[in-house]
């Protein structure tokens, strides 16, 4: 590793640095950090050229040939095991195989979840990148959290990296997220990338990747750590993102875009990032106008969750400017203030549509700060559970307060008592923003510790010593509550 990686990762001690690199005295320098290639076939697609490649014909019979192309059975068995890049190519063989590809986007709908976790023992024998399945259909959202100073920018030589995404592997150095986004949805533009300091990630026990869970001890020393989740494109499910980066763009950017889609979309859940630079422009008025959503969606809930992190990164034209910041030695930093990503379905589906349509909702708890023995957080959950239906597939998202660290485990631990085949990530800020839906009975809800002042109702939206859950789940509805219950 470079000496402007080592810059960049908490590696601890400089004993432990020195078993991992014992020549670092002799290294020229940091090779200039490069935009990860795509693969030469996706490439070329992309591109829309043709591509060459060398290669040695092999003879088959042309009848064989045929009926394997032509046989739809036999073809959709052999597709089902690509990833969805190259599925992307094969819907342009033939319409048999588009229709497979298409059948194929209907059901493998299952989740995954992806680790890059740079402790030194990882370090050692290179970089790797775990995923705890393969990304069988074209991604709706990937959600991406990192915890480190540097953020965006961590970088690393191409023949460190577990697997290489450069064959045979070059000699300069890759950021990490451009990594993750090359292979989880490029050439697709649709991951959303938060920098946060502490992050919450808890794949199923049976993972690939469930050795890299983080626990409460890590709160201590905070390894660099990028994990996230992958959510395969869902039909008649949307995914759109608001980018926010002055007070003068509410009216466009939020305002008129929510209004349009409210004309044709019901909004399942909203997902909102506030970076720590809105602190310092706070005359857009606290959280009152995530209200607005109420205003445009009246009669039906919605889930809502959110917190005050660092920064947030979701647009692919970001990639060049954060490669160039590692080639001048700085550290990337978006202009956004706030980042609101929204799940939609659409309004209106005829009778065709709705036989085939997927079932998909969002729901979203906050333990509050009056959430704080063990009895009342387990209660809290259990009665939550009982209102949720379980799905085929589904996945956690946790945002909470730092102030909640001696909590961390004890939460998540309780959550997948209720929801065992939910994979969960997340991450602690510095204020939370949620609604409960289902909402909770008022007993059950004791006045809250606010993040600020709370002048009156239409605030009501950001906590503090808090932790949201929003829980999303599509696909076959397994049981109407938990199995418990």
């Amino acid at each position: 590793m470079s000496d402007n990686s080592v810059d960049s990762i908490d590696l601890g001690e400089a004993q432990d640095l020195s078993d991992s690199d014992s020549s670092s005295n002799d290294d020229p320098g940091p090779a200039p950090c490069v935009k990860v290639p795509l693969p030469e076939n996706i490439a070329a697609y992309v591109e829309n050229v043709e591509l060459m490649r060398d290669i040695e014909p092999v003879d088959c019979n042309s009848n064989l040939i045929e009926n394997v192309m032509n046989n739809y059975v036999i073809v959709k068995k052999i597709i089902s095991s690509l990833p969805w890049q190259e599925k992307m190519l094969c819907k342009h063989v033939c319409q048999t195989w588009h229709s497979a590809v298409l059948a194929l986007q209907k059901e493998q709908l299952s989740p995954a979840d992806f680790v890059i976790d740079l402790q030194l023992a990882s370090i050692k024998n290179g970089v790797k990148y775990k995923v705890s399945g393969v990304y069988y259909t074209e991604p709706l959202v990937i959600f991406t959290f990192t915890n480190t100073p540097a953020g965006f920018g961590i970088t690393n030589r191409c023949l460190e990296l577990v697997p290489s995404p450069c064959d045979p592997p070059c000699d300069k150095e890759h950021c990490l997220i451009d990594y993750i986004h090359r292979d989880t949805t490029a050439p697709k533009d649709c991951m959303l990338t938060v920098r946060a300091g502490y992050l919450s990630y808890m794949p199923l026990p049976h993972s690939i990747t469930a050795k890299h869970t983080i626990t409460q001890r890590m709160f201590r020393r905070s390894n660099a750590f990028i994990g996230g989740i992958y959510i395969p494109k869902i039909p008649d499910v949307q995914f759109h993102v608001i980018n926010i980066k002055t007070n003068t763009d509410m009216q466009k950017e939020y305002f008129d875009v929510i209004s349009n889609l409210a004309q044709d979309h019901i909004f399942k859940g909203i997902l909102i990032y506030v970076t720590e630079k809105f602190l310092l422009h706070s005359e857009i008025g606290e959280c009152a106008y995530l209200n607005y959503f109420k205003e445009v969606q009246p009669d039906v809930p919605y889930a809502l969750g959110g917190c005050i992190v660092e920064d947030t990164m979701c647009e692919l034209s970001n990639i060049a400017p954060l490669v160039d910041c590692r080639n001048e030695g700085n550290y990337f930093v978006s202009e956004n203030l706030i980042t609101i990503g929204m799940f939609t379905v659409p309004k209106n589906t005829n009778a065709a549509d709705q036989n085939h349509k997927i079932n998909f909702d969002m729901y979203s708890l906050i333990l509050e700060s009056s959430d704080w023995t063990k009895a009342k957080i387990q209660k809290t959950i259990n009665e939550f559970s009982k209102k949720v239906p379980r799905f085929e597939n589904s996945v956690v998202l946790k945002l909470s307060c730092v102030g909640r660290d001696q909590k961390h485990e004890l939460e998540e631990d309780y959550f997948r008592a209720e929801f065992p085949t939910s994979r969960l990530v997340g991450c602690f800020g510095n204020g939370e923003l949620g609604v409960n839906h289902p909402v909770r009975p008022a007993d059950d809800a004791p006045p809250s510790k606010r993040h600020r002042h709370d002048p009156g109702p239409e605030f009501g939206l950001i906590y503090s010593y808090s932790t949201v859950f929003v829980y999303i789940g599509w696909g076959k509805i397994t049981s109407p509550e938990g199995p418990n219950h």
